[in-house]
């Protein structure tokens, strides 16, 4: 237990979560469009659908909309890092197919859009967790 009496259940903000990853997203399309002008589209969206979509994914597996004790959350993140990772990894297996060209552009709109996403995440959770203290729409016993 806090020093509190009572544990502080909350539900993580998938709302902004699922905006972290259409974000990552966007800036992944960007860059696999910018690094390589010349690959084909479908590869970079396609990329592009892996880092972002298993970003997505790997965040269903937390069900962020459930009301946890704030300490059980800490306790589940790095399980969600992993599955966000292995999420990605099947997504871009899946998608996956070797243009003629090359495949340089689904690379790197894959990492980008991945850890932009992770990099998004990470502020809005730090963001989110500092105004718990502060703001009470979450819920709480």
């Amino acid at each position: 237990m806090t020093q509190k009496d009572t544990c502080e259940i909350v539900s993580l903000p998938f709302g902004a979560m699922l905006l972290a990853g259409a974000v990552g997203g966007g800036v992944g399309l960007l860059g696999g469009c910018m690094a390589y002008p010349s690959a084909p589209m479908q590869s970079i969206v396609h990329g592009t659908l892996a880092g972002s979509g298993g970003y997505v994914l790997g965040s269903l597996v937390l069900m962020p909309w459930v009301a946890r004790p704030l300490e059980q959350w800490m306790a589940i993140w790095p399980g969600a890092l992993l599955s966000r990772l292995l999420a990605t990894g099947i997504m871009a297996w899946l998608l996956y197919f070797r243009p003629p060209e090359g495949d340089d552009g689904f690379r790197t709109a894959l990492v980008v859009s991945h850890v932009v996403s992770i990099f998004l995440d990470a502020a809005l959770l730090a963001r989110w967790s500092r105004s718990l203290g502060q703001n009470p729409v979450h819920e709480s016993e």
